[in-house]
């Protein structure tokens, strides 16, 4: 007799677990409150120095505070109810920009007030910005992560569509709109996550095997009260947790060569946009302009996110990762031999084709994989992996702008990734990485 075979119940869609759709929206809210301030961080340090070089500065000071304060952020990210952080994020952030406002509005603002505040909103969002991602998971799991994030890039890319030329718009209006619309969303986002009712509190991804040594330290480290009653064990150090969760990445040669790959890649893609939006500020061009290269690769983004979840989910995500470097190297060879405002354009809006389906895999394997008591820990080296490097491109373009050619600066920055593309084309164990069914087979 021939097997019987039953079909598997369709999933729901995401779109129906009304706690993603609450966490999307919340997330949202922050999206475009971080890219109201961020956009015109140049724009202003630009006035109020009348330097590219200082104004490249500002970017990569901000990005490191963010940074230093990001390797606690995500230990406490595991140990804490992500929703309180969340809450402390969008209030923190939500009074700078206002306060930020109310200075420019009265006249007060210098650089160096400047420059002290962007350290502010840098350490509020390495300390708590992480929250946000990592209460992800606590809401869906499996290939609806993959799903989610694909939506995510989408979202992403709606948000730089309009908030760019649209922050560029308002900072034309009146310099200080940009942040009192920014202190609005970061406020708007603690509210909205009000509605989301699942619990965000980090809890284990299954219980650890019995252990006989394990068993006899929890017994020695257990405290009573007076009453009898037992206490928990006091929590390893921070840094032990930090270490857990980079230890957790490198022992895993794919995740460790990722993390390489995506470093280098981060640099060469932010020096290029870096150069683009510089060049541009220093040429004259309004910020509404400027914004518009945004728009270009948001554009993008959303035409591609429309199948980046589907076809990251069917295919496999090392073929995907070698063929979308290399499509980040060949689109932006036109920037080596002209600064021509529409060829960045056309430039930017063919690199926003490939993003959402490259981060859709690559994101969905390293963090799809990481227990949930993790997330926080996970991201935050990834980050780290991420951004280190990456935030030396906007100070190192100024530079190079101010002591040469666009074009010289956009060669430095197509080197390095193509230095990304090599390693991955070169690493068997990168190009070999499998479709996201077989990921929990793969390391």
């Amino acid at each position: 007799m021939s097997e019987i075979k039953v079909a598997k119940p369709p999933r729901p869609s995401i779109w129906k677990n009304g706690n993603y759709t609450w966490w999307l929206a919340g997330d949202t809210t922050g999206a475009i409150g971080r890219s109201f301030s961020m956009f015109i961080v140049s724009f202003v340090a630009y006035d109020l120095s009348g330097s590219e070089a200082i104004s490249g500065s500002i970017t990569t000071i901000m990005t490191v505070v963010m940074l230093v304060f990001a390797v606690p952020g995500g230990v406490i990210t595991d140990r804490t109810d992500r929703r309180r952080l969340i809450y402390l994020y969008s209030t923190f952030a939500a009074i700078i920009c206002l306060t930020l406002s109310g200075l420019i509005v009265a006249g007060q603002l210098s650089i160096g007030v400047f420059i002290g505040f962007m350290c502010l909103l840098g350490m509020v969002a390495g300390f708590f910005g992480e929250a946000t991602n990592a209460s992800l998971r606590s809401i869906v799991q499996g290939s609806d992560y993959v799903h989610a994030q694909a939506a995510n890039q989408g979202r992403d890319a709606a948000v730089q569509l309009a908030a760019r030329p649209l922050a560029g718009l308002f900072y034309g209006i009146a310099a200080w709109l940009p942040y009192l619309l920014s202190g609005i969303m970061y406020a708007v986002q603690g509210l909205v996550f009000t509605r989301v009712k699942t619990s965000l509190e980090p809890r284990p991804t299954k219980e650890p095997e019995a252990d006989p040594q394990t068993e006899l330290a929890t017994l020695q480290g257990e405290q009573m009260d007076m009453a009898g009653a037992s206490i928990a064990p006091v929590r390893q150090s921070m840094r032990k947790d930090f270490l857990e969760g980079f230890n957790y990445l490198m022992q895993r040669p794919t995740t460790r060569s990722l993390s390489i790959i995506v470093m280098i890649i981060n640099l060469g893609t932010a020096g290029i946009g870096s150069a683009m939006t510089l060049s541009l500020i220093g040429r004259g061009y309004a910020a509404v302009e400027v914004g518009y290269v945004g728009v270009a690769v948001g554009a993008a983004v959303i035409v591609s996110s429309l199948v980046a979840g589907k076809l990251s989910a069917k295919s496999h995500t090392g073929l995907i990762t070698v063929l979308g470097l290399g499509w980040v190297v060949l689109v932006n060879i036109p920037l080596l031999f002209t600064d021509a405002y529409w060829v960045m354009i056309v430039c930017s809006f063919a690199l926003g084709l490939c993003l959402p389906i490259i981060n859709a895999a690559l994101i969905g394997f390293i963090f799809g994989q990481a227990p949930e008591e993790l997330q926080g820990r996970v991201g935050t080296v990834v980050n780290l992996a991420a951004s280190g490097l990456a935030a030396l491109a906007s100070i190192t373009a100024g530079f190079v702008l101010e002591w040469t050619e666009f074009e010289v600066a956009c060669a430095v920055f197509l080197a390095i990734c193509t230095a990304a593309f090599i390693l991955a084309l070169l690493s068997k164990r990168v190009r070999n990485i499998p479709v996201p069914e077989e990921w929990g087979q793969y390391e």
